[in-house]
């Protein structure tokens, strides 16, 4: 894994965790959603850039981060 790979995915791994944290905390509604759409994206680019370094990347079936885990609220 070079450093690029290294520091997207560490990257991406804050912002996935801090989504999380923010979605668990979260009392409005309008802003729970908002912070699916962005947990959403986040994953997208998590999937994205991988694939970019290590085409041969797992599918996205295989993914560590469940969304449907935070949809299933709103």
């Amino acid at each position: 894994m070079d450093m690029t790979s290294l520091s997207t995915n560490i990257l991406t791994g804050i912002a996935i965790s801090s989504l999380k944290n923010a979605y668990k905390e979260c009392s409005d509604k309008a802003a729970k959603e908002s912070i699916i759409t962005a947990f959403k994206a986040i994953i997208q680019l998590h999937h994205d850039l991988g694939k970019q370094h290590d085409p041969d990347m797992i599918s996205d079936s295989d993914c560590d981060y469940d969304p449907s885990e935070y949809c299933a609220a709103v």
